[in-house]
């Protein structure tokens, strides 16, 4: 049997809502959007139905319409030949109907003007944190906020994230809503992402290891000022030696270091001295050795330079890694006399393996050049 559906919602006005589930009935369905042909509308129906369900009986008809007897639609057969000019009718009527209802609707969109897709520039207000978790009402998000007249109006269109920071940091659609945030306000309007991120004890430790989440986490860092991020900074130090080793993690703790002051540089620079054999073994570690050697103090890189120095393992590992590499030319920079000749002879040691390397090249030729640093 057939039967037909009005689904609101589910297609394009253009293609109409009336879904068409037999071709047996798309006859019925064109006849019936007419009252002029609801009677043979109604003849189609009996004729099709009759010969669909000869010689069954009611619990196969049934299985064969794929409807219950309950249904108003379905077709009772205690009585063949009265219900089914009652049910037929009445769906005729059903069809007659939906089609008018959808033919009003659309008329009333084209009258309105209305446009789902055009209310960009209209008020976002009370959509905001429900527009940035999609892809395209993100960046409908982002641009209301890039082109708001005022730090009062973005400040309002943020307003409406507060309370959902912890989440919109990890999605992947919402995190850039937020990162957009931090790009165009003002520090101190700021100060909500910087209380959610500190609300949980060892959340933004675990945002610096997400792959959207410690995007916020570094732009904080860079936008907010000092005071405003201390307690963000002093969770990350805690935690520092983990995130060092971490593939992620790594990048905010470099970060750390490029902006933090002088006191939080120096106590990550210790913290990377004492845990050398753990972090030096690490791929990622060899980006923070590489960035604590190329930016800290000439006294700091020299302790660094004789911590990796102490563990041999750590800087023949080093010297054959994609950021661990350049940290050893760094070392062999930094070291004088007998440290830097000792640390030439444990690398001259494996150099025929280090020239065959892919990252190891970089090392060997530094060690093999007459106009070296370490020659």
């Amino acid at each position: 049997a057939a039967w037909i559906r009005f689904r609101p919602g589910k297609y394009p006005l253009t293609s109409g809502l009336v879904v068409v589930q037999s071709r047996a009935m798309a006859g019925l369905v064109a006849a019936a959007a007419s009252p002029h042909a609801r009677e043979a509308a109604t003849n189609i129906s009996v004729s099709q139905h009759c010969v669909l369900t000869a010689g069954t009986s009611s619990q196969d008809h049934q299985n064969h319409c794929g409807r219950r007897a309950e249904h108003v639609d379905c077709c009772d057969f205690a009585e063949m030949d009265a219900c089914t000019v009652r049910k037929a009718t009445r769906f005729s009527t059903m069809v007659s109907t939906c089609s008018t209802t959808t033919v009003d609707w659309q008329s009333g969109v084209e009258e309105s003007g209305e446009d789902s897709d055009s209310d960009c520039d209209g008020s976002l207000a009370g959509q905001v944190w429900l527009l940035s978790q999609e892809p395209g009402g993100s960046r409908k998000v982002q641009e209301a906020l890039e082109v708001a007249p005022s730090d009062m109006a973005r400040e309002a269109l943020a307003e409406e994230l507060h309370g959902h920071v912890a989440k919109a940091m990890r999605c992947p659609h919402a995190n850039h809503v937020l990162q957009k945030c931090i790009a165009v306000m003002r520090p101190e309007s700021l100060q909500f992402i910087v209380d959610e991120l500190s609300a949980r004890e060892g959340l933004v430790v675990q945002a610096a290891k997400h792959r959207y989440a410690c995007r916020v986490v570094q732009h904080t860092l860079s936008k907010c000022s000092a005071s405003q991020t201390a307690g963000l900074v002093e969770a990350l130090l805690r935690d520092a030696a983990a995130l060092a080793c971490h593939a992620i993690g790594h990048y905010t703790l470099e970060q750390l270091f490029e902006l933090g002051t002088e006191d939080q540089r120096y106590r990550l620079v210790r913290i990377v001295e004492r845990n050398m054999r753990s972090i030096g073994l690490s791929t990622p570690g060899g980006g923070v050795v590489r960035t604590v050697l190329g930016s800290a103090a000439l006294e700091d890189k020299i302790w660094i330079a004789r911590a990796v120095l102490q563990h041999p393992e750590v800087l023949l590992f080093l010297a054959d890694q994609p950021q661990g590499n350049h940290a050893v030319v760094l070392v062999l920079q930094t070291l004088q006399d007998h440290e830097l000749s000792r640390a030439r002879g444990l690398l001259l040691q494996h150099v025929d393996k280090l020239k065959s390397s892919k990252f190891g090249h970089v090392v060997a030729k530094l060690l093999v050049s007459a106009d070296g640093p370490c020659a």
